[in-house]
C-alpha cells in the first residue's frame, strides 16, 4: 500500500513539473531582464529543475525512511 501511494505521489509531481516546463508557463518569463546577471527564463528553469529535485528528494527518502522504522519496532 505504501509503495502504491509512493508511486502516486511521484506520478503527480511529475505532471506538475510537466505543465510547469510546457509552453505557456515558462513563455511568462522569457523577457530581456535578469536576476543576478541571469536572463530570467534559465533562472525560472533551473530554480525550478532544483526544486522538483529536492522535493523528489524528500518524497522518497520520507517514505523509506517510514517504512526502516516500522520494520525495526517489529
Amino acid at each position: 500500500m505504501k509503495e502504491q501511494l509512493k508511486e502516486q505521489k511521484l506520478l503527480l509531481l511529475s505532471i506538475i513539473f510537466l505543465i510547469l516546463f510546457n509552453f505557456p508557463i515558462i513563455s511568462i518569463f522569457n523577457f530581456e531582464t535578469t536576476i543576478n546577471g541571469i536572463p530570467t527564463l534559465y533562472f525560472y528553469v533551473f530554480t525550478l529543475w532544483i526544486i522538483m529535485i529536492a522535493i523528489i528528494f524528500i518524497t522518497v527518502n520520507k517514505d523509506s525512511n517510514e517504512t526502516k522504522r516500522k520494520e525495526t519496532h517489529e
